[in-house]
């Protein structure tokens, strides 16, 4: 039979606790320390107001200042003059200059070989030639007639002075009574004949003289008119040397080395590096506050230009309004044909304005409030803005100088009117 184990049981004896007060004192304690702790956290959440880790937000200062509404833009250089040269005969075309060559104004870059034009030009001259021939020919037949028409004035003049003297004798006969009065009156009739004569062959010759005169000047019309024809033919041979109408380097062949090509064809072209513009690509947004006349500040190889806008297109592609500027002070720089710039086209500058840095916060609110941070907290009150510029924007009203006010998205807590910052 087995035994049980009441031999192994010893009975404890119960010791009563001389100090309870020091453990309630303790959970005292704990307990007040705990809800010290953990009261404001109840407070804000009784409250209805969220707790904001200042970590996650950014702040900005109110301040005055000066606004420079501007829009940051990308573009390219462009040369300001770069011509493009075609040809101005039909022909086979020998390309002198290589792209990237240099080349002074008036160097030959390309010729043209034209036999159409070389017989054209022969043919001119040889009908010109025979023109003069004719010319000097007829010159000498006018002379010659004219030489016929003196003479017969001559005989005229000659017989009116005979017929003159017989007059006289006549006259001086009859008084003598030695020639009848008919042999006078026949003398008379005589020299009124002659003096006839004499008036009529002055009077040809007169004629004859203006005649000639006439002659020449269609002659020398017609030869004037061919020397033209010659002279033109002249200025397009000489045009078949195709030369750099100014100072820069060659650009691109628009045709190939011994190309037969038409008249007007462009043939290659030719950039002035001497004169830059800019030409900006602006977001269809900016279109309407885009003028003549606009300040742009531009950053190339590291160095600040300014210029200012010359043109504006009226057309949009892509989105994208195109945009020229005028640059200035490029001498001391080293520039390249489409080389790729950073710009920055001022609209407006006011002074003495209420501004504040951009950010998050007016997408939030539509840019109709903000908070305003004052020491743990922060409070969304409305406000209005103005103009933006890329880094600030202007505050009309709502915010005074030297508010500080959440610039940061604030989506996560914009349905409160108050926030804590701890």
């Amino acid at each position: 039979m087995i035994s049980s184990t009441d031999g192994q049981d010893e009975v404890i004896s119960k010791v009563a606790n001389k100090k309870p007060w020091a453990k309630l004192t303790l959970g005292a304690l704990v307990f007040i320390g705990a809800v010290w702790f953990i009261l404001p956290t109840l407070s804000q959440w009784s409250g209805g107001i969220p707790s904001v880790n200042p970590q996650t937000i950014t702040r900005a200062t109110v301040v005055n200042g000066t606004l420079i509404r501007d829009i940051a833009v990308n573009g390219k250089l462009v040369a300001a003059n770069a011509p493009t040269i075609y040809s101005s005969e039909p022909g086979q075309v020998t390309l002198l200059a290589k792209p990237g060559d240099i080349v002074k104004k008036d160097a030959i870059v390309a010729t043209i070989l034209s036999p159409e034009l070389q017989s054209t030009v022969k043919q001119a001259t040889a009908k010109l030639e025979s023109l003069k021939i004719d010319a000097r020919r007829s010159e000498l037949r006018d002379r010659e007639a004219q030489l016929d028409l003196e003479q017969v004035l001559d005989t005229a003049r000659v017989r009116t002075n005979a017929s003159t003297r017989e007059l006289t004798r006549a006259e001086l006969s009859y008084e003598k009574q030695v020639v009848s009065q008919l042999y006078l009156v026949s003398k008379r009739d005589a020299k009124l004949e002659n003096d006839l004569l004499f008036e009529h062959a002055k009077k040809r010759v007169e004629l004859a003289i203006q005649r000639l005169e006439f002659e020449n000047q269609t002659r020398d019309l017609l030869v004037k008119s061919q020397q033209l024809v010659v002279d033109e033919l002249q200025r397009r041979v000489e045009l078949l040397n195709i030369r750099a109408p100014v100072d820069g380097i060659v650009g691109n062949w628009l045709v190939q080395k011994k190309e037969r090509v038409s008249d007007t064809q462009a043939i290659m072209t030719i950039v002035d590096l001497s004169q830059y513009e800019a030409e900006l690509n602006v977001p269809e947004f900016y279109a309407d506050d885009l003028g003549l006349g606009l300040d742009v500040k531009m950053q190339i190889s590291g160095k600040s230009l300014i210029g200012k806008v010359i043109s504006v297109s009226p057309e949009v592609k892509n989105s994208q309004v195109m945009v020229r500027v005028s640059i200035d002070n490029l001498a001391e720089i080293q520039l390249r044909q489409n080389q790729r710039l950073n710009a920055r086209i001022e609209f407006e500058n006011k002074e003495n304005v209420l501004m504040v840095k951009r950010g998050g916060f007016q997408a939030s609110h539509g840019g109709q409030a903000a908070y305003v941070i004052n020491g743990d907290e922060a409070k969304l009150i409305p406000i209005t803005t103005g103009s933006q510029s890329i880094e600030f924007i202007e505050i009309t009203s709502g915010l005074k100088s030297g508010d500080s006010i959440i610039i940061s998205s604030t989506e996560t807590f914009d349905m409160h009117s108050t926030i804590s910052l701890n």
